[in-house]
């Protein structure tokens, strides 16, 4: 059975739950809490005392799902879709948004379903028109306040497949000002300076493809 783990962030902190300590490895300023001090944890990460230095939280636990789907219900969840695309060179789409770089991704529409919503806005922020969707690679979850009150996303990835030219277009008014398929290497360079929560699942699509591609 494979390690279940839920990263939670908030800027470049998070609070992670997991049942393996291996979810922990490599976080910076990290805390282990017990699951009587998840939300006071959560509200200390989001705190203003922590913005601007990076502070990670971590519960151990058999049932992760269980606890995150408990913890998330005390918040507002905002339902997101996105996709990473590949095109037939191997390469991988990337957008800079307000000046970072961000993967394509946006707010899921009323009856509108997750994998319809992830090409809609892959479209809509990109200018692609000719898409495949495939596989889901994962979700990816950020906290942030709206008007005091911590709104918790929930973003729903694909993968996606690139089957035509079409003229790469940045969405404007969404803050997009560059749109490009790069090389996966550059995913590794100090140029792809991203969210974490974007590195991770970024890591994650690049690990599945090599994963495919190998078979």
């Amino acid at each position: 059975m494979s390690a279940q783990s839920y990263k939670i962030y908030f800027n470049e902190s998070a609070l992670v739950i997991a049942d393996s300590p291996s979810a922990l490895r490599g976080l910076s300023n990290l805390y282990y809490i017990g699951d009587d001090e998840l939300h006071k944890s959560f509200k200390i990460l989001m705190s203003t005392e922590t913005y601007g230095r990076v502070m990670n939280f971590g519960l151990i636990c058999p049932e992760p799902e269980l606890v995150f789907n408990e913890f998330k219900a005390e918040y507002t969840v905002i339902q997101a879709a996105g996709g990473l695309v590949f095109n037939k060179d191997n390469q991988l789409l990337t957008i800079k948004r307000n000046g970072i770089w961000d993967m394509p991704k946006g707010k899921i529409e009323r009856h509108e379903d997750r994998m319809a919503a992830a090409l809609r806005e892959v479209m809509e922020e990109t200018g692609i028109n000719m898409l495949n969707i495939s596989e889901k690679v994962g979700e990816s979850y950020h906290a942030y306040y709206e008007e005091d009150i911590i709104m918790l996303k929930e973003t729903h990835w694909y993968f996606m497949n690139c089957t035509g030219k079409s003229t790469l277009k940045p969405q404007i008014e969404e803050g997009i000002s560059e749109v490009k398929f790069v090389d996966l290497d550059w995913f590794k360079s100090e140029e792809f300076s991203s969210y974490q929560s974007i590195r991770d699942i970024v890591k994650r699509a690049l690990d599945r493809h090599a994963e495919v591609k190998a078979q």
